[in-house]
């Protein structure tokens, strides 16, 4: 067990990518399909929940906390967060309880996010995400099939038809919010050029 493992959003999101991108080089694999669906998947969350997170996750890529939390339960810890810090924002007090106790939204609703202006143009060179009826089709698919392979019943399993039609849009989709919609601050060059070469591994654009 290694104890210094450290990682973040980020790296999650371009360790994903990098697998990917190995996963699909490597034809000859057995199992190259079902991880291209998981680590495809992985890459597509990753990326998109960094695209509209901002600087308050809390109201970004959470879920509401009502229902899930007794109100006054939720007013006393928000309550001993303004006294422990002398903060009266609730944007600011709820980013110490969201992830502790909020749940991340769904990847579909992170995408329909990474569509809406109103998550999208934070920065003056911000870009929203456009999908086309192909992007949305290959990314249902693909949610599909991930779902599947994580979710394994015992069965046969036999995947038919060509997975272009799912690889393509999705490496896509992952490109723009990655390196194209302005929205990710990485730490210097070396993470992004990581994400570039993935994406010039997969060659597929």
């Amino acid at each position: 067990m290694n104890d210094n493992y450290r990682t973040d959003e980020l790296e999650n999101a371009i360790d994903y990518l990098e697998k990917a991108s190995l996963f699909y080089s490597d034809i000859n694999y057995q199992h190259r399909f079902k991880w291209l669906m998981v680590a495809l998947h992985g890459a597509l969350y990753g990326f998109g929940i960094l695209a509209i997170k901002g600087s308050n996750p809390s109201a970004t890529v959470y879920k509401s906390l009502d229902g899930q939390i007794n109100k006054r339960v939720l007013a006393e810890m928000r309550d001993d967060i303004s006294k422990k810090y002398g903060e009266d924002d609730p944007g600011y007090i709820d980013m110490f309880i969201y992830p502790a106790k909020g749940k991340l939204l769904d990847i579909r609703s992170v995408l329909e996010r990474c569509q809406d202006d109103q998550f999208m143009l934070k920065y003056t060179e911000s870009r929203s995400l456009v999908l086309t009826q192909a992007e949305l089709d290959a990314i249902e698919k693909m949610i599909d099939y991930r779902n599947q392979f994580a979710h394994f019943k015992p069965m046969a399993y036999v995947i038919t038809g060509s997975e272009e039609e799912i690889l393509k849009p999705v490496f896509r989709v992952i490109k723009f919010l990655a390196l194209e919609c302005n929205n990710i601050l990485y730490y210097g060059e070396s993470s992004k050029a990581r994400v570039e070469k993935a994406i010039d591994m997969i060659g597929i654009f």
